[in-house]
């Protein structure tokens, strides 16, 4: 058996850890295959990751139907309810109790009149700018060096355990201005990557409005929308945006960043908060 087999194929070859151990059965499990090289064929034997079916259940109703990477997720049922503007902070979730196939989650009430924020979850539809007092509004005083940025960025593979066995995964990272890694996940979807790092974070009572969320994944509507719920001012790919997603992040006042690949970075909203280096 080869280790390390997909990260012997990236384009761009760095040092990667064959001494790595990662526990199969849980996140990946060992498959076999056929290799075809040109005129050879040998059977090899490669690292798949394994996902589940979970269900999130608020209060009593199916919310969402998901399908993760098993573990954290009771920080990922967090992460979502956050992210889809299903509750307006952690405070408010009475409890979220991991079961074989679901998570049951409680939360406060809303008064009435709130539904605003589950009409324009996750698509980004509705009055999303018209809220300054909401948690997710940008903090206008957040600023990052964009070298900061890009040294995150520059982490998104090296975090990324799962991924360079398997070639399957997201990488979802927080950071502060400094450049500290504050939450770090990675899942088989992009979204679950970004639930699981936000409820992380959320539940170590960091302030997501002076951090940036880094992804690996495309800046869609959705991708915007989450961001912007969980009260990040910056949001940041190394992938690239979408306009649905680049819209979204001018109407609401949020900074968007793409194509992030040292040496450069690429800001499509919300200029202002990325500075030079001094």
């Amino acid at each position: 058996m080869r280790e390390s087999w997909h990260a012997d194929r990236i384009e761009e070859r760095r040092s990667y850890w064959r001494e790595e151990r990662l526990e199969p059965g849980k996140t990946f499990r060992k498959e076999r295959c056929i290799e075809i090289e040109g005129q050879d064929r040998r059977e090899v034997e490669v690292d798949v990751a394994a996902e589940v079916s979970i269900s999130i259940r608020l209060n009593g109703e199916t919310v969402a139907t998901l399908s993760p990477l098993p573990g954290l997720l009771r920080e990922m049922a967090v992460g979502f309810l956050i992210c889809e503007g299903l509750v307006d902070c952690p405070e408010d979730i009475l409890s979220a109790e991991v079961g074989e196939d679901d998570i049951d989650c409680w939360s406060l009430d809303r008064e009435e009149g709130d539904g605003w924020l589950c009409q324009c979850r996750a698509c980004g539809s509705g009055p999303l700018a018209e809220k300054p007092g909401w948690p997710g509004w940008a903090n206008r005083d957040t600023k990052m060096k964009a070298s900061v940025l890009l040294g995150v960025v520059d982490q998104l593979n090296s975090k990324a355990l799962l991924w360079r066995r398997t070639g399957a995964t997201h990488m979802a990272m927080i950071c502060n201005a400094d450049g500290r890694i504050l939450a770090a996940c990675e899942d088989v979807s992009r979204s679950c990557a970004v639930d699981k790092t936000v409820g992380s974070a959320l539940l170590s009572r960091v302030d997501l409005s002076r951090c940036a969320l880094v992804t690996s994944g495309r800046l869609s509507r959705a991708m915007v929308a989450k961001a912007f719920f969980a009260g990040f001012p910056i949001v940041v790919s190394k992938a690239a945006p979408l306009e649905s997603g680049i819209d979204l992040a001018r109407r609401v006042g949020m900074t968007l960043v793409a194509f992030a690949r040292p040496p450069r970075l690429y800001v499509y909203a919300g200029e202002e908060r990325i500075i030079d280096q001094e």
